[in-house]
């Protein structure tokens, strides 16, 4: 039978790839009325879920006549649509039954998607293979099998090492803190630099100062407008950050006035004192308040050693799970972990998203 279902999924890939084509137009719509997502990142996220079907399409998997795969739960989240649509059709293609589930607020694409392909299975099959459930509903029949994700997206920390292209360094910042306007899971908000922040600050600064918030509709916004629930959770975390000994607000944040009834916001930008001692410095960022939607804190490294104790900082801010995102060369004997990245080039300025101002010549 796993042969069979993974034959079968692999015949059925094509459709599954028309259908979610078909359907981009409202699965935009729906990720504008519920994310408050704008068009460039509606589009993003749609090419994502195409991207990861046409890989799954193109990939080889194993034949096993054996016995079937383990069955999977796949669970899609609210705050990262689509991210279910691959993960469970993986699966299938590995032989395995699956069901999938919804939080209850979560885009209705992936359940609407496979509703179509169950039928599909069981009257090729004669049996179900792929179960669907209500949203909001995990209390059922399959729900002791394997959770095989997505997992909840965790916030990132950066390190900007001295041989890295500040301005690309302060660009891609940008896109990580500011897209859904600061509330994207794996938002950065802390950036840690060997050296002196000053010229990161300015690149950041232009940015921050010339970003254009808008409506969902705007195709030349690069965020969009947010409840009233988090821009409360903004502004007085803000706040806090202004308040705080040691912070130098670089741009405060701010609810904008727009004469439409959205609510958007400014974003803020914020660096600490040079942090010259590992110890002190430690003890410092632990008493730092939260960060809530687009706000970003430079925190410079200085003095002797300071690539070692930016990188024991990183460590003690991002722990296992949080993913790392490291601007510049590689550090040699360095090992990056499955949840680290590096960043080393040149900046595309074709790929920059609307609203961010045009880079210096």
């Amino acid at each position: 039978m796993s042969a069979r279902v993974g034959a079968l999924a692999r015949g059925l890939g094509p459709a599954l790839f028309e259908e979610l084509a078909r359907a981009s137009d409202w699965i935009a719509d729906d990720l504008a009325a519920r994310l408050g997502m704008v068009a460039w990142e509606r589009e993003e996220q749609i090419g994502l879920a195409q991207r990861g079907l046409l890989a799954l399409d193109a990939h080889r998997f194993p034949r096993s006549r054996r016995r079937p795969g383990q069955p999977v739960r796949v669970r899609e989240l609210r705050a990262q649509p689509l991210a279910a649509l691959e993960l469970a059709w993986r699966a299938l293609r590995r032989g395995r039954q699956v069901h999938v589930e919804t939080e209850a607020e979560a885009c209705p694409a992936v359940l609407r998607l496979f509703e179509g392909m169950q039928d599909r299975f069981e009257s090729k099959l004669g049996e179900a293979v792929l179960h669907l459930s209500e949203p909001g509903v995990f209390d059922h029949p399959r729900s002791d099998w394997l959770r095989a994700g997505p997992w909840p997206g965790l916030e990132r920390v950066a390190l900007v090492q001295a041989d890295a292209d500040l301005e690309l360094a302060a660009y891609l910042l940008a896109r990580a803190c500011l897209r859904r306007t600061g509330f994207d899971p794996r938002v950065i908000h802390r950036v840690l630099t060997v050296g002196p922040a000053g010229a990161l600050e300015r690149n950041l600064r232009r940015l921050w100062v010339g970003v254009k918030m808008g409506g969902v509709d705007d195709e030349q916004a690069f965020a969009g407008p947010v409840d009233e629930r988090r821009a409360a959770a903004y502004l007085d975390a803000e706040a806090r950050w202004r308040a705080h000994p040691g912070v130098r607000t670089v741009c405060p944040g701010a609810r904008l006035l727009r004469p439409d009834p959205g609510v958007y916001l400014a974003p803020a930008l914020f660096a600490l004192e040079a942090c010259a001692e590992a110890e002190a410095s430690a003890a410092s960022l632990a008493e730092l308040p939260e960060m809530h939607g687009p706000m970003v804190v430079l925190i410079p490294v200085v003095g002797e050693g300071a690539q070692a104790r930016a990188e024991g900082l990183l460590d003690a801010l991002a722990p296992p799970g949080h993913g790392r995102v490291r601007f510049g060369g590689k550090v040699r004997g360095a090992q990056l972990s499955i949840d680290e990245s590096q960043v080393h080039g040149a900046l595309l300025v074709e790929r920059l998203p609307p609203g961010l101002p045009e880079p210096r010549p």
